[in-house]
């Protein structure tokens, strides 16, 4: 089951809060009430969400590797160099991938 947008919000929302807490893991999950897996869970999201957010993906050569994935559900899915990854749902241009990720 995925997770609602207002869940991955709510869930996403906590973990910066623990971030800026200064408190120990295991102590703000326990006064969350939170599921230890499911705050390791989110957390490894969040860490994801960061990485994505912030490290940029560098082609110094003029390509980027891109390995695709899952064609034959119909969906593309990217994985970038920089640990990205972008799911497309439906067919994209070749222009709309170069410009994303140019």
């Amino acid at each position: 089951m995925r997770a609602s947008d207002e869940q991955r919000t709510a869930m996403l929302a906590l973990i910066e809060q623990w971030e800026q807490s200064g408190m120990r893991q295991r102590d703000f999950y326990r006064q969350q009430n939170i599921p230890s897996h499911v705050f390791y869970y989110w957390h490894r999201r969040y860490q994801n969400k960061k990485i994505c957010a912030v490290k940029p993906i560098s082609a110094t050569s003029g390509f980027i590797q891109l390995r695709a994935a899952n064609l034959s559900s119909g969906n593309i899915e990217m994985h970038l160099p920089n640990g990205c990854r972008i799911v497309f749902h439906e067919a994209v241009s070749v222009d709309y991938l170069k410009a994303l990720i140019s």
